[in-house]
Formats: structure tokens, sequence, C-alpha cells
């Protein structure tokens, strides 16, 4: 959507800025609803046949966008895109904290959100390509996106649906009994035990935590700017006095910079194991490149801008916290389908921001509500981390005096939660 905006689509379809941007929500109201029903069907249904299934679906209503001639229809198939799209993300944390140990899930978050952003650099130069076959057989740019893009999606929901291995013990993986006791035992520290019963218990307890609703308002706010990054990049590079097609290829630069962050990420939380101290950090960074946008004189400066002011090197960090910090399979698809839901709220809210501040205005209102979004998700993860700190000291307190009784054998099995185990302790 992005890039179709700038090769001839606002023209096809006479769209509006403000509808633009309510394109963007409508999408991310669809993902909404599949993140609902996600608490479900995770529990259901195997992961792998049910992501593939969806994948292959949201392959197919991308390649029908091309048929598309006006905003209704538009805005209707990207409800279902978002819709089909939205267990994608949820689906990596889930597999990552299935199979990786607590210590090695943030490296693997990592890799899979480098994977996704090496995705949007080639996409970038995909898109430009395609920018060239404008025209080609009487058919816009645009659709020539949507008619290549969405038979390759389909074709990946295929490959998933085949080969994903989802559970420790999947016959893809053809584990030895040796291999399978050390499988045992990564289970045993990641504290993940896939089951297909609802823990009601574990969805009370997340309720009566104020960590949940610090991570879901965080979810939201951090959420909100990326709409600078994605859906209205190439207007705001447009506007910097570029043509359409290197509005398109200045993107590219963009998932380059924000891959070098996340590598930063990586490197600080292995280096200082302060976890929530680097996710306001690189929050900070965030809101740096949105003051730079707003500060900067107009022209090809602003793109330093554009390309601090990717949200996604924090949001690994904040998945990572996530998926390493709670225990219990249900919890854990609540947290994570809860969170999602959020993040998910504050992609409908960016677009509908950035569209109705408009490009008259530089988007200039829009950027300035980023910035005190993000500032109260900082605010939001240092008061998570407190009550962490008090957790960990309390429990720890409680060992020295011997009120916590040893592990049970086999407690891998038990599906404990963080709050239940008390040797559990929660990373800073």
């Amino acid at each position: 959507l992005n890039y179709s905006a700038v090769l001839g689509l606002f023209s096809d379809i006479s769209l509006t800025n403000q509808e633009f941007g309510l394109l963007g929500s409508f999408t991310f109201i669809g993902m909404l609803v599949t993140q609902v029903l996600n608490q479900y069907f995770f529990q259901l249904f195997p992961i792998a046949k049910y992501y593939g299934i969806m994948t292959i679906c949201w392959g197919i209503v991308v390649g029908c966008t091309a048929l598309a001639s006006n905003f209704y229809q538009l805005a209707t198939l990207r409800f279902f895109v978002g819709l089909f799209q939205g267990c994608n993300m949820i689906v990596a944390y889930l597999i990552i904290s299935i199979f990786y140990r607590r210590n090695e899930q943030m490296l693997w978050v990592t890799v899979m959100m480098i994977s996704n952003f090496t995705g949007m650099a080639v996409s970038g130069l995909l898109g430009y390509a395609i920018g060239f076959m404008d025209g080609f057989a009487h058919i816009r740019a645009w659709k020539w996106l949507m008619i290549i893009f969405g038979p390759i999606t389909g074709i990946c929901g295929i490959i998933i649906f085949v080969f994903l291995p989802d559970t420790p013990h999947s016959r893809w993986l053809q584990l030895t009994t040796e291999e399978e006791e050390l499988m045992n035992s990564r289970i045993r520290d990641n504290g993940t035990v896939k089951t297909k019963k609802i823990n009601f218990s574990h969805i009370m307890e997340s309720l009566t935590d104020a960590r949940f609703y610090c991570y879901v308002l965080a979810s939201f706010f951090a959420a909100a700017p990326v709409a600078c990054t994605t859906q209205f990049s190439s207007q705001l590079i447009q506007l910097m006095g570029f043509s359409n097609l290197h509005s398109v290829l200045l993107n590219i630069p963009t998932a380059i910079s924000t891959i070098l962050l996340i590598f930063l990420a990586l490197y600080l939380t292995q280096r200082f194991q302060q976890n929530y101290y680097i996710i306001i950090f690189l929050s900070l960074t965030t809101v740096l490149g949105i003051l730079l946008l707003c500060v900067l004189p107009e022209g090809p400066v602003q793109l330093i801008g554009i390309y601090l002011s990717s949200p996604a090197p924090g949001a690994v960090v904040f998945q990572a916290i996530v998926v390493t910090n709670v225990m219990g399979y249900t919890k854990r698809v609540f947290y994570l389908g809860t969170t999602s839901s959020f993040f998910t709220f504050g992609n409908v809210a960016g677009p509908i921001i950035m569209g109705s501040a408009g490009a008259q205005e530089h988007y200039y209102p829009a950027l300035v509500t980023f910035i005190v979004f993000l500032v109260l998700s900082s605010c939001l993860m240092f008061i998570t981390r407190q009550i962490n700190v008090q957790d960990n000291c309390k429990r720890e307190e409680m060992e020295r005096q011997g009120q916590i009784p040893p592990p049970p054998a086999r407690r891998e099995e038990l599906d404990w939660t963080d709050g239940m185990d008390l040797h559990f302790r929660y990373q800073l």
C-alpha cells in the first residue's frame, strides 16, 4: 500500500489523503479481529496448519486487490488482508518461545525481525523495478505490485502448511531418544508447554497484574508512530522533493537503518542485560527521528529523520521481554494476543492521525502526537521494570528464609505461570 501510493493508486482510485489513511486502518481492524480469535484458535489447531491456511488466503486477497476500482472495494480488500495477516507475528513469537531457551529468545526474535526488514528492503527494490512496468499490458504499476506479491505470499503459505515444525517433537525434526531428552530440558527452561486446554486461571492472573496493563498500553503508544515508516513514508519522502520512483527507492535505507538499530539492540541487551532501559533508549531514538522531521529544513536532509523514526528496534526488545518474562502457555498466548491487539489499535490510530493532519501541514500535528505517545510508552516500561525488581527481591528474600519449597519433578508438565513458580526470576 505504501509503494502503491506513489505508483498510481491515488489517481486511479481517486483517493483523498484521509481515505488513504483509512485504508491502513481497515487493514489493522482486520488484524484486530484475527488477534481476538487467535486466543482460541492457537490452542485448538496446530500452529503450522492454521498459519499456513491464513497465509494462503492472505496471498489470494493481495492478488485480488489489483481488481479494485473504488475506495469501498479497496477498503474491503484491505480489511481481509489484515484479517488473514493477523496471526503473522504472534506465530513467530510462539514458535520462538516453544523451541528456544529464555536466554536464546532475544537472539531469535532479533533474527526474525531482521528477516522482516530484509524483506522490506528487497520489496523496495522490487517495487522500484515494478514501477517501470507501469502501462505494461495496459496495467498500472500498483496493480502489478499486487499481481506479483499475491502469488508469492500464497506459495509461502503452502510451504508453511506442509513443512513448518510447530511442536518440540514434530516429525520433521526426527529426534533420537537422546535428542528428545535434550528437547525436554529446553522446555523446562523456557516454561512453555503447548496445550489445547484453555487455563482460565492464567487469564485471571494476567488481569490482576499491573504489568499486563503497562504492556498493553505501551504497545498502543509505541505502535502509532509506525505510520511514519510504513504507510506514509513514501509520501513524506515525496514532500522532500523526490520523484515517485525515487520515493519508493529511498524506502530501502529505512529498512537498512532499522536492521542496524536492531543489531545495536541485540548487542546492548547481551552486553548490559538491562532490557527495559534499552527499550526506553530505543524509543527516545525514535523520538529523535520524528523530532528531526519537524525541525530540519524541508528537503533531502529530512531523510535522517525518516531513517531514525522506526519504532521496530524497541518493539523487538519489547516482544522478547514479553516472551521471556511470561510463563504458562495460556498466559503467554493471552499476553501476546492482547499486546498484539493493542499494537494493532495503535496501527489503526496512526494512519488516522496522519491522514487527519494532512500533507499541507507536513503532518506536524501528527508527528508531535507521536512524540508524546513514545514518551508515555517509555514511562510505562520504567514502571514495569520497577515492579519486576520488587518481585525478584521479594522472591529472593523468601528463598533465603526457606519459604519456597524445592521445584517438583518434571515441573515443565505442570504448565505453571511466572506468578505460580516462585523459583522464576524476571529479566530486567
